[in-house]
């Protein structure tokens, strides 16, 4: 077992002398086995382990016997520990208890590297797990992506055990009467990945003695065939969209041109969280009214006349700013200054107005933009709706709701960037003030 251990860990290039490795331990057979094997190599790792605090007396005792191995294996060389309150960041960031977990384990290991306690992570994933993950995302509907299961490495994650099905892993437990903790939780089938495990797996290998090392041979061929389609639909993506102030741009037209234009969409926008479900009923709008969005928990997508664009979702909108008199202010991420001028000139600046604000319009206010909002235009005297200036302005939904609007309580002055109410146009030479942002 650890000549093939070694050899994976080389054939994969997984870790070489110089790294710093860390090891993700839960005390659970598979983490426990891969601190054995790691120490019968005699290579040295830092343990890690975190303790949700989810199953009482058992999640301490899971605690207490991590600690206890890390000072028993002589190339162990410490352990880092990580209690949280796993229910209430469930709770306080309306998560499943999975995924609450998942985060907070994550975020500490982002946290240890960071400081520099490892630069390579291993954690206890293998050829079981694999295919589990494989099944939970074939009931996903995940595409590729999700079925390629896990990665042997990302980033600084490695997965050396890999190389291994649960059966050698009990196997070389066994062998070596090594102790270790059980999760009471894993027996619990209402969770699909144990469902899956206790279930569907075992019901597989009885029929096809084979399915456990045939199929991790698969999903390897599988990330062999997506690295290459990768490769090439990266060129013809870029063909199709463009970045700017880290917004993406995708031209419906080049985009409808595909056999499966769908599939290209997702490629593009899975990162971002969108699922395929979401990028075929974006597919299906393309040829109907624009202005339709769609969201997922970090961006937003408006599906514009000519083109789709995507953006980084604002958690919050900004806080109005109140302006009582002249001075520099900051609203969202911009600079405003209004200052009074005796002496002025036009110029085409859109960044800059010339504005006749009298006296009783302040205090000013700087907001953004809400569905009721009504104006009047520059050398109009009745009003409009702000909704269907950003439309006559081919404004996208996006973009106006990031446009700073200066007003007096419920009076737009200017739509800074693009147009002046007719109130502040100027027409004597008293209460002259420029305003500009940047």
């Amino acid at each position: 077992m650890l000549t093939k251990l070694k050899s994976f860990i080389e054939k994969n290039q997984l870790f070489n002398k110089s790294d710093q490795i860390g090891l993700a331990i839960s005390g659970g057979k598979d983490s426990v086995c891969t601190a054995h094997l790691l120490n019968d190599l005699k290579i040295s790792f830092l343990m890690v382990h975190v303790n949700f605090n989810l199953r009482g007396k058992e999640s301490d005792g899971d605690q207490k016997y991590v600690e206890h191995l890390s000072k028993e294996l002589s190339y162990c060389k410490g352990i880092k520990i990580h209690s949280a309150n796993t229910e209430n960041y469930a709770n306080t960031n309306k998560l499943s208890i999975q995924e609450a977990a998942r985060e907070i384990r994550y975020a500490y290991f982002e946290e240890l590297k960071e400081s520099g306690c490892f630069n390579k992570l291993i954690t206890a994933h293998h050829q079981n797990d694999l295919i589990e993950t494989f099944f939970i995302n074939l009931q996903r509907k995940s595409g590729i992506n999700g079925l390629k299961s896990i990665p042997v490495k990302r980033d600084y994650i490695i997965r050396p055990l890999l190389a291994f099905s649960s059966e050698e892993i009990n196997a070389y437990i066994h062998k070596k009467a090594i102790e270790h903790r059980e999760d009471s939780s894993n027996e619990n089938i209402k969770y699909l990945r144990n469902n899956i495990r206790k279930n569907v797996i075992p019901t597989l290998v009885e029929s096809l003695p084979n399915f456990i090392n045939n199929t991790s041979e698969s999903i390897s061929m599988l990330n062999a065939e997506n690295d290459t389609f990768n490769y090439l639909l990266k060129q013809e993506i870029s063909k199709i969209t463009s970045s700017d102030s880290g917004s993406i741009f995708i031209s419906k037209e080049l985009l409808l041109n595909y056999p499966h234009p769908a599939v290209i969409l997702y490629r593009i926008l899975d990162r971002h969280l969108f699922n395929f479900d979401q990028c075929q009923q974006i597919i299906e709008c393309l040829n109907g009214i624009s202005g339709k969005q769609f969201f997922t928990k970090t961006h937003q997508l408006n599906v514009d006349r000519k083109q789709i664009i995507v953006k980084a979702k604002k958690i919050t909108q900004a806080t109005p700013l109140i302006i009582k008199k002249e001075g520099t202010y900051a609203f969202s991420d911009y600079s405003i200054t209004i200052r009074k001028v005796t002496n002025w000139e036009f110029n085409k600046d859109k960044k800059e107005e010339i504005l006749q604000i009298s006296p009783n319009l302040f205090p000013l206010t700087i907001r953004s933009w809400i569905s009721s909002d009504r104006f009047t235009p520059l050398g109009m005297k009745g009003s409009k709706s702000l909704s269907d200036f950003f439309i006559d302005q081919k404004i996208s939904l996006i973009e106006k709701s990031e446009i700073p609007l200066l007003c007096s309580n419920d009076k737009i002055l200017w739509i800074m960037g693009h147009q002046i109410s007719d109130l502040v146009k100027v027409s004597g030479t008293k209460n002259i003030y420029k305003v500009s942002y940047s």
